[in-house]
């Protein structure tokens, strides 16, 4: 394809040919467009005034700047690239020879029939190479397109110029080029070309459909020129000279009499019409040139002839004088006008003062030249002209050329003697003239009523004389003006004109006795005298009349002197039934009120009272009525009910019915039920009850007579439609009222089922009123659609019809599912005139827009879809499938209204399609094929790309469906992005070049990528003038990162591309730090930007969050295949050195998050979002302020006077008025002024409304009610939520990437307010005030929602992006993360905790607050979380203490909130978060300041106040289901931090319920919260006043029901099976203990009770009732494992009986120090646990049997085989198998647990490379046998805990039975208990004296940490505890020591008292363990050890 370049680039190597540059022009198309765009009444924008200034040649010389073929341009064609100006064009040999026959075809110069080949196939579906007389046929549409374009935009400039008319010219571009072009010669030049375009040639040698082509192009060219000659001529813009006027002259009459070439042209109905219309232009022109208005304004002026006041000299007008008598009106018919109007230029000359001089004027005849014209008869061809279509049909100067013929009748009338004769035919022909050419030209209307204006003044004293014979001559005075009224002020001017009527006319018999005065023809009747045809209306005796003309000898028209107003007179002779049959006066007297009423709505309501009674006013200027009451609306009613279906009665209806619509619109209760209560449309009444529906509407009642069908189609067959559009717009003003009935029902059924469904058919007189009824009824579909939503029972029918009704849906289908295509061939057909097409497409774009409302609004169930939704979702839908079509009228770009309809409605198809089960959208490409996918990327591409004339609306709707296909379908999308298939659909040979503009813009580089990245390079200008459309670019790109694996490529190729990162934020986040309300300060569209720009924010922030995300996923992924897959060390560092680590773009991004927070960019982020800016006293205002307008309302209605108020407001205003009425407190108000005698015979009710109107008036202005009762009015309007069913329902369920969702919708309100009536409503005008305030400060809250909302947004997305950038869980080094630094985290955190105060200020639970303000406070509380954490322990005290007075102040807030309330819910969890954390760290702080600077202690002691003053709150949040597990881990954390219980157990007995928490342990639905309760009331019983609480609370009964629920099988499952640990511990993070720790309860609670009498029966009760029944609970934890052995048959089968847990064996150790706790109690051990006292001993033996096998040493271990499994499962546990051993023996368990402790195969995926500490290369048969980590440590340390527990008790146990043989003095070896074996003993004896060497001579040289010192402290007391029992045996049983253990242990013994020298920790420990070895080994006394 061609390029163009500017011409500073390098030039290629080729060589280059010059031309002139005058050959190039930029296509006049769109600026044209931009020309209509601009507003006449503003000047042009700088861009648009340059382009002016470089085409001003071609505006001067318009067409013949397209230059003939010359040899030059032909052989320029042979080169390779040609340089034209600045631009370059790159010569295609293809295009050159379609170029040059293009030429000789249409003389065009060859280069620039190039350009225009070039252009042709650019932007059309059609490839170069097509059929040539299809591309011939294409290119010559696009030659004279551009010509007429270009003559267009030349006159629009003349037109914009006119317009700016008196004003500052100077300064106006537009005016400035305009006198320029005049300047120039404009004229000249075109009446030169308008002549040769006349006597051009047709061409030669082509077929019949190209003639006709030219022939009608070229008409529409001489039709242009004309246009701006007239334009140049009109109102003196340019003087004609007489030159001029005679070449003028000579034109037409060469046009009229056959000499040009026009006859030649018409050959097509269209050629015939542009001939008529060039014929009437050239009239018309030549008639305003002579300046008729200047004469009339001489005239006026009285100022004479002379050279120089006349635009023509003498010789002038006698040289076109002889020219005019030439011509012979008898001839040519059109020559008439041209003659009269010559006779009147000539009459008015003479006129002129001092005629006798000019002797040469005298003798002209201007007398004969009228003859000549009337004989011809010249006004029929000017009555001709008016009733032609040419003024509809053609965009031509239409209200200029009617100024024109205006000006001509008004010189005519002024110049001959017009008679008022009824039979006078030519009056009557002039008054039709009149009134074609007032009616519909607002502007000369304004003109006439202008009192200034001298041309109307002929015409104004013609309606003058009219007037006088009024009511006599009623028909043309009325028709006249009905004419005159065009527009609102000329209406109320015809109003005041006809009811400031001064007197009536009557034919009257004159007497001697009636005569007075018989030279001033005065009259006066002696009898009461009837004025014919109006019954009542009498002329009083004695009134005196002025005799106007005589109709015979003695009858004579009187005008008497008896003032009545015109519009009653003229209502009263419509009242007469007598009068409707005989049809003309009816039908102009409704015409005149019906437009009356439809250009002023003040004259509508003053003919609403006009006639009500005498003593009402009835005109606008207060004159009195003197006769009966006429009730206008009854009035129009009966005339309508009455009515027969003729043609005539179709068209009075139709005025009727069009009054009775405005005159609903003034006043809607009283015209509603007054026409309702007529049934003019003769609704079928039902009246069987069985027939009425739930809703209150008859389930047959919408059924109508045939009467109104039969009468449509008579008014469409023969009228124009206007009946069925007035009974339209009657329906929709019906709807709009909220009037709900079976009329309304019927009117609105009949509109959908029967107008909808088969106007299609119907015969039109009009052919053009078919799209009239399309539009208007699609209009009524569009207002049943939004009235679903407030209407209580009218909806639900309305949405069950258009839900469910096929034969609506294939009606709407028919009119939008067409093609592209399929409009661009009407353009073509010569079958479809211009008009029929935009009617089309207007159609097309409403039928779109409907589709759209119904999916928005009536898409409530998108599991169950309706009939509409099948079959808007079905590919079988007719004629073609929904999707397609509006796919394909995407590419429309002739007309941008239907490209935005159709990519709305995509958008929410998509939605609709993702949401259902539909099949058509189950395909990716939604059913269409490549073709169709390429022509819309093609068009998308050239929306974006700015190949299109800009818009705005386009753009954004392009945008959100893009967003549409990417969150719901992003595999059409991802198929249509692209770029693979267009070369190959470009290519391919069956489908050559599908879409031009595509393939176009991919030649020239221009991708889909390219065109994103150029509004994003365009950033900054964005974010300045138009950040609405940046923020749809970024939500699009938003949505494509979300759905990020379906665009890998396209992202791939954005993020690439140079600075990407750079380009999309630098300009986004710079917004300046405004914590004060900025709505205060700002405009509308400031503000509004400024939403779009946090907007904007926070799309940028969520695009980084995701690519954060994604890139943190992908790290891991390639971290998971590293790690499952058998690597070698060399392949895993190439693996490390991945793209992702070279990924240019995450270095950028990197980059520039690094350079965020060095900066205080965040700082600023969080000051901007953070600050809520809700306004209580905003929204406050707002409620009183709707108050007072509704009490102001209920004053009104309780007066009767309805106003303009819709019904439906009324019906709510009365409901609230009798609720509130029915108050006490209103009801006392009654009494109180009752008894105070305030009524004074006043209405009490009235009274009271009428103080409380005062008394909100006053609250709103700053001053307080004090009367109580009132008070309690307020507060209840305040609560009443009157304006609730004006909140804004929008579609976020649908489309939840659309923003822009108000909170009030006040257009509705504002409607059914009908606040602009109000200034004709005396009773409501001077209270306007008040609805204007409401509507005022509910804007308000709009705005402020708006922010709030946009803010809301960017805090949420900040919170997002820090928390991912912030999780740095991955050791991988090229993950996104980082650290805020400390002092940026302070501050941030400072001020979110000062605008988490603030926020919570504007929280009262008595206030209705938004739900944005609990969102915002939930963000804030996120942000705040997240700040925490970041920091961790390094924050100061200082700081909690701020957190904990935020938070604590926001959960008392929220306390008295309804807790069901969602977003309450959420905003307390969060705080009861931040209460945790900082209490957490508080006590950190606090324990670390103890002792330290006196600061220090003061901030401990606030901390601690504020702490304690949580308690009460957070015992109250326990109360509720959502939070008490919050709520009580807060409060155990801080009881575990007080040291002194006194401080905090008044506080727990009095507020919290102890009771409640106790019996929640049996709830079922408190599992998940059990071991929070459990760990709660351990910390609570280890105090003695909490154990006792708990008792009284009845602790062990809700325990053993909690036990109860744990039967062996269930308890089993829960701990021992594998599939149920993993689940356990995938849901929640830590298990549930509930056995561990309820023992532990029961442990602490009896420590606490001491050696109280309460405590020995506890127990009892806790042997018998807990420990006996859950018996096997005590065996299971007890129970020991199977050592391994290296029999692999027994391994198997033994394997799994040695899984267990940490958390099993802290279960395992709780339960017996529980079980040491009772063994001391000996008495009630022996009663209660005799039964299992014996195998609670053998299980306790067998287990230490199993732990003394643990004193291998390092090689004497089975190969790898582990004793123990003890995987990880909590959290926290892989973390601590990251860790090293802290303990580092070689010994015991410690070396034998980290075989089991390693990661279990089934976590394998949660492993990562760093979990290892030892590589699989460095463990061989020297090394270890498993890494030691601090897991397998913490293990060991477990097992030796269960280990002294269990000697513990076997101690106890020999203890007893000791006493029990020292008491009866022998021992009882049958009943002694069992004892373990030496051996056993022996193994735990040498694990625990050879750990506690290894680790102190290995710590010797250092500080021993607390944890070694804790586990040899244990391990001598274990191997104390087996000596002991050792001893036990010996001397009891008489068991001798095993051979050589005595040398053995000696050995050990000694080095471990050489180890632990100096180690005084161990001093008492190994003083006892001296003790206990020189009892049991007696022969070492000797020893100096011992």
């Amino acid at each position: 394809m061609a390029t163009t370049a500017n011409a500073s680039e390098n030039q290629s190597l080729v060589h280059v040919k010059t031309l002139d540059a005058s050959l190039w022009w930029d296509s006049f198309r769109h600026l044209l467009t931009e020309l209509e765009n601009v507003s006449v009444s503003s000047d042009l924008p700088p861009p648009l005034e340059k382009k002016l200034k470089e085409n001003h040649a071609w505006f001067l010389d318009t067409v013949t700047m397209f230059k003939p073929p010359d040899q030059k341009s032909r052989e320029a064609l042979d080169s390779k690239q040609l340089k034209i100006g600045s631009h370059e064009l790159n010569i295609q040999t293809h295009l050159k020879d379609t170029a040059l026959k293009i030429s000789s075809l249409l003389s065009l110069n060859e280069v620039q029939s190039y350009i225009l080949v070039e252009r042709s196939v650019e932007h059309n579906s059609l490839a170069s190479d097509s059929m040539l007389d299809e591309l011939l046929h294409l290119v010559m549409v696009q030659y004279y397109i551009e010509r007429q374009c270009l003559l267009k935009c030349t006159r629009q400039i003349l037109t914009h110029a006119l317009f700016v008319g008196s004003r500052s010219k100077e300064v106006h571009a537009v005016w400035q080029e305009a006198q320029k072009l005049i300047s120039d010669g404009l004229e000249d030049r075109l009446l030169s070309i308008l002549e040769g375009l006349l006597l051009s040639n047709y061409p030669e040698h082509v077929d019949v459909d190209l003639y006709t082509l030219w022939a009608e192009e070229t008409l529409i060219e001489d039709n242009l020129v004309l246009d701006i000659l007239f334009l140049a001529y009109y109102e003196c813009f340019s003087t004609c000279s007489g030159k001029q006027w005679k070449k003028l002259l000579l034109l037409y009459e060469g046009a009229i009499s056959g000499s040009f070439n026009l006859a030649k042209l018409a050959i097509s109905a269209e050629a015939a019409r542009l001939i008529y219309y060039a014929k009437v232009q050239l009239l018309l022109i030549l008639i305003e040139t002579l300046d008729l208005e200047n004469l009339l304004q001489m005239i006026h002026d009285e100022i004479p002839f002379r050279q120089g006041s006349v635009a023509f000299s003498l010789v002038d007008i006698q040289e076109m004088d002889a020219i005019v008598s030439g011509i012979d009106p008898s001839q040519t018919r059109e020559a008439g006008p041209l003659i009269l109007s010559w006779a009147v230029f000539l009459c008015l000359i003479c006129s002129l003062p001092e005629k006798e001089d000019n002797y040469v004027l005298m003798e002209m005849d201007h007398v004969n030249y009228v003859r000549q014209a009337i004989e011809a008869a010249s006004m029929n061809y000017f009555h001709e002209i008016l009733e032609s279509n040419i003024w509809k049909e053609l965009d031509g100067p239409t209200a200029g050329y009617r100024s024109v013929l205006r000006t001509f009748i008004s010189s005519f009338v002024a110049s001959y003697e017009i008679s008022l004769q009824l039979e006078d035919n030519n009056l009557r022909l002039i008054l039709d003239i009149l009134c074609k050419i007032y009616q519909g030209e607002e502007s000369l209307c304004n003109q006439f009523w202008d009192r200034e204006s001298f041309v109307d003044g002929p015409i104004r004293c013609l309606l003058c004389n009219l007037e006088g014979e009024f009511p006599v001559r009623v028909l043309e005075f009325v028709r006249l003006l009905s004419a005159l009224s065009e527009g609102s002020w000329p209406a109320e001017c015809v109003y005041n004109f006809l009811d400031k009527s001064v007197g009536l006319s009557s034919l009257f018999e004159i007497s001697s006795d009636s005569l007075v005065d018989g030279t001033s023809k005065t009259v006066i009747t002696h009898l009461p005298l009837h004025v014919p045809n109006i019954e009542g209306l009498i002329i009083p005796r004695g009134t005196r009349g002025q005799v106007i003309r005589m109709i015979d000898r003695n009858t004579a028209l009187v005008r008497w002197e008896y003032a009545q107003s015109g519009v009653v007179v003229l209502l009263f002779r419509i009242a007469q039934e007598l009068f409707i049959e005989s049809s003309e006066e009816v039908l102009v007297t409704l015409d005149l009120l019906s437009r009356l009423v439809t250009f002023s709505l003040t004259v509508c309501n003053a003919l609403m009272l006009t006639g009500k009674s005498s003593c009402e006013s009835t005109s606008m200027e207060g004159q009195q009525e003197e006769y009966g009451c006429l009730d206008v609306v009854e009035m129009v009613c009966n005339l309508v009910k009455n009515l027969h279906p003729t043609c005539n009665g179709a068209a009075v209806m139709s005025m009727g019915v069009s009054i009775l619509t405005k005159m609903l619109k003034c006043s809607p209760h009283p015209v509603a039920t007054m026409t309702m209560k007529a049934n003019i449309f003769d609704v079928a009444s039902r009246m069987n009850p069985f027939h009425v529906l739930s809703n209150g509407l008859t389930s047959e009642s919408w059924l109508l007579s045939g009467k109104l069908a039969k009468m449509l189609l008579i008014d469409c067959e023969r009228n124009d439609c206007s009946l069925t559009l007035s009974v339209l717009d009657f329906t929709i003003q019906l709807v709009e009222s909220g009037f709900e009935n079976d009329v309304v029902l019927a009117l609105v059924i009949f509109s959908l089922q029967y107008v909808l469904v088969n106007h299609e058919i119907w015969t039109y007189k009009v052919k053009h009123a078919r799209w009239k009824v399309t539009l208007k009824v699609l209009d009524v579909v569009k207002k049943c659609i939004l009235s679903i939503s407030s209407s209580k029972q009218l909806g639900v029918v309305i949405q069950d019809i258009l839900l469910s009704d096929s034969s609506i849906h294939n009606a709407l289908f028919q009119i939008v599912c067409t093609t592209k295509q399929g409009l661009e061939k009407l353009y073509l057909s010569r079958l479809y005139e211009l008009i029929d097409i935009e009617g089309l497409q207007l159609a097309i774009s409403s039928g779109l827009d409907i589709l759209f409302d119904m999916l928005s609004l009536l898409s409530k169930d998108p599991v169950n879809l309706s009939t509409f939704h099948q079959a808007i979702l079905s590919p079988m839908t007719k004629p073609i499938p929904v999707v397609v079509a509006a796919i394909s009228l995407m590419s429309s770009f002739q007309t941008c209204k239907i490209q935005v309809s159709a990519a709305r409605l995509l958008s929410l198809l998509f939605v609709t399609g993702n949401s259902s089960s539909s099949f058509a959208f189950g395909n990716a490409c939604l059913g269409l094929d490549n073709k169709q996918i390429c022509e819309f990327r093609g068009s998308i591409n050239r929306i974006l790309s700015k190949q299109s004339v800009w818009n705005e609306e386009l753009i954004i709707a392009t945008f959100r469906l893009l967003t549409s296909a990417a969150c719901y379908q992003p595999a059409f999308l991802a198929a249509m992005i692209t770029s693979k298939e267009n070369s190959t659909l470009c290519d391919a040979p069956s489908e050559k070049y599908p879409n031009k503009a595509d393939c176009w813009l991919e030649s020239k580089g221009k991708t889909f990528v390219d065109a994103i990245l150029h509004y994003l390079r365009k950033s900054d200008d964005f974010m300045k003038c138009k950040p609405n459309v940046l923020s749809n670019v970024l939500n699009f790109l938003k949505a494509v990162w979300q759905a990020a694996p379906q665009f890998t490529n396209f992202l791939e190729q954005l993020k690439n591309s140079e600075n990407f990162w750079k380009h999309i934020s630098d300009s986004v986040m710079l917004i300046s730090h405004k914590p004060d309300d900025p709505s205060q300060n700002l405009t509308r569209v400031e503000l509004r930007n400024l939403v779009d720009k946090y907007y904007c924010q926070s799309d940028l922030l969520e695009i980084i969050s995701y690519e954060i995300f994604m890139h943190k996923k992908l790290l891991h992924v390639e971290l998971v295949l590293k790690e499952t897959s058998e690597l070698s060390k060399d392949q895993v560092e190439k693996v490390d050195r991945s793209r992702l680590a070279k990924d240019g773009s995450i270095c950028g991004l990197k980059d520039l998050l690094s350079t965020w927070f060095k900066s205080s960019l965040l700082g600023d982020l969080i000051k901007s979002y953070a600050w809520c800016t809700y306004n209580c006293e905003m929204h406050l205002q707002a409620m009183v302020s709707a108050s007072l307008f509704s009490v102001h309302a209920m004053l009104k209605l309780k007066g009767g006077d309805m106003g303009s108020l819709s019904i439906s407001l009324i019906e709510k205003i009365l409901a609230l008025s009798e609720k509130l009425i029915n108050l006490p407190a209103f009801s006392e108000l009654l009494t109180r002024y009752t008894q105070y005698g305030y009524s004074q015979g006043k209405d009490l009710q009235h009274l009271i409304l009428s103080d409380l109107f005062y008394h909100l008036q006053g609250e709103l202005e700053g001053r307080q009610i004090d009367d109580r009762s009132f008070k309690e009015l307020l507060q209840y309007l305040l609560q009443s939520q009157f304006l609730q069913t004006y909140l804004c329902k929008g579609h976020a369920d649908l489309q939840s990437h659309i923003k822009d969702v108000n909170l009030y919708d006040l257009s509705r309100l504002q409607s059914d307010i009908g606040l602009e009536l109000w200034d004709l409503l005396p009773e409501w005008k001077a209270s306007k005030s008040v609805a204007e305030k409401m509507l005022h400060c509910l804007d308000d809250i709009n705005e402020m929602v708006l922010l709030m909302s946009s803010k809301l947004s960017a805090l949420k997305a900040l919170v997002a992006m820090l928390s991912l950038y912030g999780d740095d869980s991955s050791d991988n080094g090229g993950t996104i993360s980082g650290m805020i630094p400390e002092q940026l985290t302070l501050t941030c955190i400072n001020y979110t905790c000062q605008s988490l105060d603030a926020t919570i200020e504007f929280l009262a639970p008595d206030l209705d607050v938004s739900q944005d303000v609990l969102d915002i406070l939930v963000a804030q509380a996120e942000l705040l979380l997240h700040l925490i954490k970041s920091i961790g322990e390094n924050l100061s005290l200082r700081f909690c203490v701020l957190i904990l007075k935020a938070s604590g102040q926001g959960l008392k807030v929220l306390s008295g909130f309804r807790s069901s309330d969602t977003g309450v819910k959420e905003t307390i969890k969060l705080l009861l978060m931040l209460v945790l954390f900082s209490v957490n760290l508080s006590w950190m702080k606090t324990h670390l300041a103890a002792g330290i600077a006196t600061d220090s202690v003061v901030g401990t002691a606030e901390a601690s106040t504020l702490i304690l003053g949580l308690l009460p709150i957070l015992c109250h949040c326990t109360q509720f289901a959502d939070h008490y597990k919050l709520a009580l881990t807060a409060i155990d954390m801080i009881l575990r931090g007080f040291s002194a219980p006194a401080t905090w157990i008044p506080i727990v007995e009095k507020h919290l319920q102890l009771h409640y928490i106790v019996l929640k342990l049996r709830d079922e639905s408190s599992v998940a919260t059990v071991t929070v309760i459990l760990q709660f009331l351990l910390t609570l019983s280890r105090v003695r006043e909490g154990a006792m609480m708990l008792v009284n609370a009845g602790i062990f009964a809700s325990l053993r029901g909690l036990f109860s629920k744990l039967s062996d099988d269930q308890q089993f499952s829960i701990i021992h099976s594998e599939g149920s640990l993993l689940n356990a511990y995938d849901k929640t993070e830590k298990p549930k203990h509930i056995w561990g720790l309820s023992l532990a309860v029961i442990t602490s609670i009896i420590h606490s009770l001491g050696d109280s009498s309460l405590s020995t029966g506890i127990v009892d009760y806790v042997m018998a009732n807990l420990l006996v029944e859950k018996a096997f609970l005590i065996s299971y934890y007890l129970s020991a494992p199977d050592f391994p052995s290296d029999d692999h048959d027994k391994k198997r089968a033994r394997s799994l009986k040695r899984h267990t847990t940490l958390s099993t064996l802290r279960e395992t150790e709780q339960t017996l120090v529980l079980i040491c706790v009772l063994a001391r109690e000996r008495n009630s051990w022996n009663k209660a646990m005799k039964e299992m006292d014996s195998q609670l001993r053998e299980k306790s033996i067998h287990l230490l049997a199993f732990i003394s096998r643990g004193n291998q040493r390092l090689g004497e271990l089975p190969k790898r085989v582990a004793p123990l499994l003890c995987h990880p499962v909590l959290k926290e546990e892989f973390e601590w198998c990251k860790k090293p051993s802290f303990i580092n023996s070689r010994n015991g368990w410690f070396v034998l647990s980290p075989l089991g402790c390693r990661l279990d195969p089934k976590f394998s995926c949660i492993s990562s490379r760093t979990t290892s500490l030892v590589s699989k290369d460095q463990l061989d048969d020297n090394a270890y046998p498993a890494p030691q980590t601090h897991f397998s440590d913490v293990t060991a340390i477990q097992i030796y805990k269960i280990t002294f527990l269990l000697l513990n008790f076997l101690c106890i146990q020999a203890e007893g039975a000791t006493k029990r043989a020292e008491e009866v003095g022998f021992v009882d070896l049958a009943h002694f208990p069992e004892l373990p074996m030496p051996d056993i003993l022996h193994g735990l004896q040498d694990q625990g004296i050879i750990i506690v060497t290894e680790l102190c001579e290995a710590n010797k040289s250092k500080l021993v940490t607390p944890a070694i010192q804790d586990i040899c402290q244990l391990l001598l007391q274990i191997s104390v505890m087996s000596l002991h029992l050792e001893l036990c045996v010996i001397q009891i049983c008489g068991m001798r020591p095993v051979l050589g253990r005595a040398e053995d242990f000696l050995k050990e013994f000694r080095l471990l008292i050489r180890a632990t020298e100096g180690q005084a920790f161990l001093k008492e420990t190994l003083k006892s363990l001296k003790q206990i070895v020189s009892f049991v080994y007696p022969e070492l006394q000797a020893e100096a050890l011992i």
